[in-house]
């Protein structure tokens, strides 16, 4: 009998501490935590999914304030990563900076529908290792092929993003032939249910279910949706994914003897790491990060602390006007529209660089389009559709925006127009009202509507502003806009007024 070990974890989005960066309370996530668990040998693999060098505080400070070696680079290093492929996040920050962190990296990216034009050799399809024990371990790596509505044209440079399927098909019976073991790591989730088959998209963001039907992977990791699975069998596919931030990773167990095969695995919560030896200068890299997040920027008349999503999308919220309020002042655009991540800080009355970069936690930038009424009521009939009533007519969130995977980030809050959703009517039909200054909104009426480029690029139900002319295009990140706008006005009055009304 021949062992495999798998350690596998993905979407920790620049989580290498033991903190969300929210207070200074150790927390059990991070790649501190994690690697100080793992024990490896020559039958041994550990495996990144993507999504690495994005989404924390951490990651945001080294984004404007660079160091080489790249310190994600190099704390993966310290784990002995044997492979990485690479996630939709990874490509935020343009080619520069993701170059690095592969250059930095001793891990080989598996990435195999994502092309380097200009430096191919650092990113490959698939890689063949054999084990001590004599196994030979095929793994091919792939990512969501969304990453070409998703990302900013400028950060695509040099790189080419090819689909999925297609990918897969050409290297899979390549890869098959040559390994007694064949896996496949995709930064991508599930479109079905997995214990009914249901689908629940029909889009290419997340295809793992076609994946484990037309393909014959013995194990497929995932990643993207943030969901943790283990030690599930689907098409025949032994299938996982794990939470995101660190917060767990997964161990498999492979066993095999004459082609025979058994799998297991399971997610694990790594203790506060007590014993790692962390280089100094991410020690002092972590100190920095605390100092920064700690600078006070500006002052609020009341508190921005967010309530539950339900609550908020249905009353409206003060932070999403403040939020809107910035996006206004910037752009001069006549409507704002914005949304809320599904994990927020919010702001104290003292707001600090910390509220902001843990409320705000996109890399987003600023877009205005031209949208006409008839476009605008599209886009707020897609917000409406966020709330279901129950068989008692309570108001509930509707399960498409909670599965696959949470989406409280596609219910946009606007500012600029009054509006009313009628939960009664069925969806697609109740936007009862669209009033901007004073006047019902026409369907052929222009509107100047500012939003972040995810949203402007059609992702999330909002396939129609694709069709909507590019005023102006900011390429600042939303965060340092809103750090800009409070240095250049420290004492702030919020608006709490409600915008729209929701009746059911």
């Amino acid at each position: 009998m021949k062992e495999l070990i798998i350690y596998f974890t993905s979407d920790v989005h620049g989580y290498l501490y033991p903190t969300d960066y929210r207070d200074n309370t150790p927390k059990k996530l991070g790649y501190f935590n994690m690697i100080e668990a793992f024990q490896k040998d020559g039958n041994t693999l550990i495996i990144d999914g993507g999504d690495t060098i994005q989404g924390s505080p951490l990651a945001t400070y080294l984004q404007a304030n660079r160091r080489t070696p790249h310190p994600i680079a190099q704390v993966l290093n310290l784990g002995d990563y044997d492979y990485i492929v690479l996630g939709n996040h990874d490509f935020n920050y343009g080619y520069d900076y993701l170059i690095q962190y592969l250059q930095d990296s001793n891990a080989r990216c598996l990435t195999a529908n994502v092309a380097n034009i200009k430096e191919p050799g650092l990113i490959h399809p698939y890689a063949i290792k054999t084990l001590e024990n004599g196994l030979r371990i095929g793994i091919l790596g792939i990512t969501t092929d969304f990453i070409n509505y998703w990302e900013q044209p400028r950060h695509l440079v040099n790189f080419r993003i090819d689909q999925t399927m297609e990918t897969i098909q050409q290297y899979h019976d390549l890869i098959k032939a040559q390994c007694d073991i064949f896996i496949g790591v995709y930064h991508g989730g599930f479109e079905c249910d997995r214990s009914t088959g249901q689908m629940l998209s029909d889009s290419s963001e997340n295809i793992s279910c076609r994946i484990c039907q037309h393909f014959d992977f013995d194990i497929l990791l995932t990643g993207h949706q943030h969901t943790a699975v283990a030690d599930e069998i689907l098409f025949g596919t032994h299938i996982v994914q794990t939470p995101p931030n660190g917060s767990q990773y997964a161990l498999l167990r492979v066993q095999y003897s004459d082609r025979l095969m058994s799998v297991s695995s399971q997610l694990h919560t790594a203790p506060i790491y007590t014993q790692l030896a962390v280089p100094h200068e991410i020690t002092q890299l972590e100190e920095e990060v605390q100092t920064w997040l700690d600078q006070p920027v500006g002052w609020l008349n009341m508190e921005l602390l967010p309530s539950d999503h339900l609550t908020m999308a249905y009353n409206g919220h003060p932070l999403a006007n403040f939020f809107n309020h910035v996006q206004l002042t910037v752009s001069g655009a006549d409507i704002s529209c914005t949304s809320f991540a599904n994990s927020i800080k919010g702001f104290n009355k003292r707001v600090t660089i910390r509220d902001i970069v843990s409320t705000y936690v996109y890399p987003n930038t600023l877009v205005v389009l031209e949208v006409t009424g008839e476009i605008l009521k599209q886009a707020l009939e897609r917000c409406a559709s966020y709330f279901d009533l129950d068989h008692t007519g309570q108001v509930q969130i509707a399960k498409t925006f909670l599965r696959p995977k949470l989406e409280h980030y596609n219910y946009d809050y606007f500012s600029g127009i009054d509006y009313v959703f009628d939960l009664r009517q069925p969806v697609g039909s109740r936007v009862s009202s669209i009033v901007f200054k004073g006047a019902e909104v026409q369907p052929e009426q222009k509107f100047k509507l500012a939003m972040n480029n995810y949203r402007a690029s059609g992702v999330g139900g909002y396939e129609f502003y694709r069709s909507a002319p590019l005023i102006k295009d900011f390429q600042t990140d939303m965060s340092e806009l809103i750090i800009n706008y409070f240095l250049e006005n420290p004492n702030v009055t919020v608006d709490h007024s409600a915008h729209y009304t929701v009746v059911s």
